[in-house]
């Protein structure tokens, strides 16, 4: 299962709620920013991938780079995770500001990383258990700190989705820009996604809001009987 929160600036427009997209001969699920993009999704492969930005490396300015958003969409088009690792090629990242994209593949029980900090594009394995990946443009070292705090606190008993959502609404140390739910006069977390997917199906759960103001609904976000999708064969 994966969980995340998306903290955004409060001027920056909502994005649209969660619903089936194409991309290459796969179907995916992601919710869509208004201006095109998403930073979270899975596809009929059993394949999730969230992206976050990473500020402690050098930002470039933005009117000259490509939107981040365009990363997922184009991904969700691999059969694997190997696959993620050739789709790469054909993006621009030197036109895109620093991130780090985490690949879950649940047929493959396998969890790997990218990281583009601007200049070289390294990939990182990580075991099949649970883990957790922080962003922040507000001192983004002391924010990863004070949060692995407060996850290694409460890393006790089964993860179940009912303890992912207590953590994603968790105020824990104190309600501001680093609690886990984030609140800065400014920004703060605009949304949440839970993705539950096995090598045969997948399920979303979106929240249009931070988790300490509603529940995540399924709504159109239940997703796809692989073997119902016959048109789609590995290449």
């Amino acid at each position: 299962m994966l969980a995340m929160n998306r903290d955004e600036q409060k001027a920056r427009p909502r994005a649209l709620p969660p619903r089936r997209h194409q991309t290459g001969s796969r179907e995916a699920l992601y919710p869509l920013e208004q201006s095109g993009g998403t930073w979270v999704g899975v596809n009929d492969a059993g394949l999730s991938l969230a992206l976050i930005n990473w500020y402690d490396k050098p930002q470039r300015d933005q009117t000259l780079c490509v939107s981040r958003g365009i990363v997922i969409p184009h991904l969700l088009a691999a059969d694997d995770i190997a696959d993620v690792g050739v789709f790469f090629s054909d993006l621009p990242l030197t036109r895109i500001n620093p991130f780090r994209l985490i690949a879950i593949s649940a047929g493959e029980c396998k969890v790997r990383e990218w990281r583009w900090d601007g200049t070289a594009l390294v990939s990182k394995r990580h075991g099949w258990k649970c883990r957790h990946w922080f962003s922040s443009g507000h001192d983004e070292a002391l924010a990863n700190r004070k949060r692995a705090r407060v996850v290694r606190a409460a890393m006790t008993g089964t993860q179940t989705p009912a303890w992912l959502r207590k953590l994603h609404r968790s105020h824990q140390p104190e309600r501001g820009a680093f609690s886990v739910c984030m609140h800065r006069e400014d920004a703060q977390t605009v949304s949440y996604t839970e993705i539950a997917a096995t090598g045969r199906k997948a399920q979303m759960r979106y929240a249009g809001g931070p988790l300490c103001t509603k529940e995540p609904g399924a709504s159109r976000a239940l997703l796809f009987a692989r073997e119902a999708l016959a048109k789609h064969q590995p290449r």
